[in-house]
């Protein structure tokens, strides 16, 4: 139902229609640990009828009762290539999702994004339905067309199930696309009337949907498109044909607020003239207000945005954003920390966030990230937090192990996490040692006694030396000391 968030990872480089490519590796980007999620690449929430629904980047996780237990979709089951890149439930209760990997393109020597099809699970049944990902043939050319008929760049950022049969998708290389038929066939659309030309025209690289009340909305980078009868006619808002219009045409996110009807978009500068906010209308797009630009004016981007009542959160690269007066203030969410195991999400940027119905007045937010996923009933001063990890007392060699490895510290503000197992309260040191085992820095931290006869804990290590410098590439040992007992192990760092 969400954009896909790698969309801000994108590169601006596009494979020409008609070029011959050789796609000669694939690779996902996340750690293969488990844990009670599928993966710590949080990317798209979303609460429906009791379930919250957690894509990722390596797959689905999925629990309907607050994250004590968990069911884990990966490749291996839905088929096909790719992690999770958006999702929705359709009204008939059919679960949709789209995914995409990275593939190495030999000629240009570069990663590039490559759509992996989408998938779908009708309510009961345990059988995936597999659908390739929407390709223009080559000879598609009829009034000016320019078909996108490769997957590399033409991944589905975000998709919108309007009904049993109808879901419509978004692509930056294959724009706007809608099936009626459950992906047996499917339409190209373009909200302005001009022949689909994604590498000439903006406004045909799509990256967010949405279907309120009937109503299909979609993002571009060419602003925001509009359809009240299923696309046969469109009104177009940008940041330059209103008087009161949204801050900028890049648009990779658009919510409805069921309390007051409004529509709410994730609104990025494409040129100078404009900038970043989060762009809202209560009148179906005729004004908009604008909202957390002087937060935002750091270049910082809003990704997600979610609601209970007339609270509003926004996830942005520096925090979480609430609001709880119809977006006249705002406040930042304070750090995230398990109360009970201490574990905290060690980011500043956060991809996702969804509410859901808690005991009494209260509810509860959950919030995803690169470093995993984690959930509060009060505002944020209590958390827990839930980590993709192999327990170390389900696998007991080795006793202490460093996740993610190799460790990449200036491409990721994810520290390295050196996960143990304890019995009882009392102090952890972690030496670090480069390949001429000389220390380059250490670890500690007293851990508090467990619930019960043991707990899983870590420490983080976020790839400085001694003196805060950061350390080079190469091969370091670390040698943990837990509970009266040594264990070595290996960290590989590349940047």
């Amino acid at each position: 139902m969400k954009s896909f968030l790698f969309v801000l990872f994108l590169l601006v480089l596009f494979v020409k229609n008609g070029d011959s490519q050789s796609i000669v590796n694939f690779s996902l980007q996340e750690t293969p640990d488990r844990g009670g999620l599928v993966s710590n690449g949080i990317t798209d929430l979303l609460y429906k009828n009791g379930t919250l629904y957690v894509g990722t980047g390596t797959g689905l996780s999925i629990t309907g009762d607050n994250g004590q237990t968990w069911e884990n979709f990966t490749e291996d089951d839905y088929g096909g290539r790719g992690g999770a890149t958006a999702l929705d439930i359709g009204p008939d209760g059919t679960l949709w999702i789209a995914a995409g990997f990275d593939s190495l393109i030999e000629s240009e020597n570069t990663s590039f994004q490559t759509g992996g099809g989408l998938r779908y699970l009708e309510p009961g049944s345990d059988q995936w339905v597999f659908i390739p990902q929407p390709l223009d043939a080559r000879e598609d050319t009829a009034n000016g067309k320019k078909p996108t008929t490769t997957p590399v760049q033409n991944i589905t950022f975000d998709l919108t199930a309007v009904s049993a049969n109808e879901v419509w998708i978004t692509s930056w290389a294959g724009g706007v696309r809608r099936t009626l038929d459950r992906g047996q066939t499917w339409e190209v659309v373009t909200t302005d009337g001009l022949p689909f030309d994604a590498l000439g025209q903006l406004n045909h690289r799509a990256f967010s949907a949405m279907n309120e009340n009937g109503n299909i909305w979609v993002g571009t980078v060419g602003g925001i498109s509009k359809t009240s009868d299923g696309g046969q006619t469109w009104e177009r808002f940008t940041s330059k044909n209103q008087n009161r219009p949204i801050s900028g045409n890049w648009v990779i996110g658009l919510w409805h607020n069921d309390f007051d009807n409004s529509v709410w978009a994730t609104t990025i500068s494409s040129d100078t003239s404009e900038f970043t906010a989060i762009s809202r209308t209560k009148n179906g797009g005729a004004t908009w207000d604008i909202l957390l630009k002087d937060e935002l004016s750091d270049g910082t981007f809003p990704r997600y945005v979610a609601f209970y009542d007339s609270a509003v959160y926004v996830a942005a690269e520096n925090g979480v954003y609430k609001s709880i007066d119809d977006g006249q203030t705002w406040f930042i969410l304070p750090p995230i920390r398990d109360k009970v195991t201490g574990e905290g999400l060690f980011t500043s940027t956060f991809f996702s966030v969804a509410t859901s119905p808690a005991d009494g007045a209260n509810h509860r937010l959950w919030i995803g990230s690169v470093d995993g996923l984690a959930s509060t009933e009060n505002s944020g001063f209590d958390w827990i937090v839930y980590r993709a990890f192999v327990s170390t007392r389900e696998r007991t060699d080795p006793k202490v192990y460093a996740y993610p490895n190799p460790f990449s510290p200036q491409h990721s503000d994810r520290p390295c996490r050196f996960q143990f197992d304890i019995t009882q309260a009392g102090e952890v040191t972690v030496e670090i040692y480069n390949f001429a085992m000389e220390k380059v820095t250490t670890v500690s931290g007293v851990q508090s006694a467990p619930a019960e006869n043991s707990f899983d804990r870590t420490l983080t290590w976020d790839g400085n030396d001694n003196n805060g410098r950061p350390v080079d590439n190469g091969v370091y040992f670390f040698k943990a000391s837990v509970e009266g007992k040594t264990n070595w192990g290996k960290i590989v760092v590349i940047n």
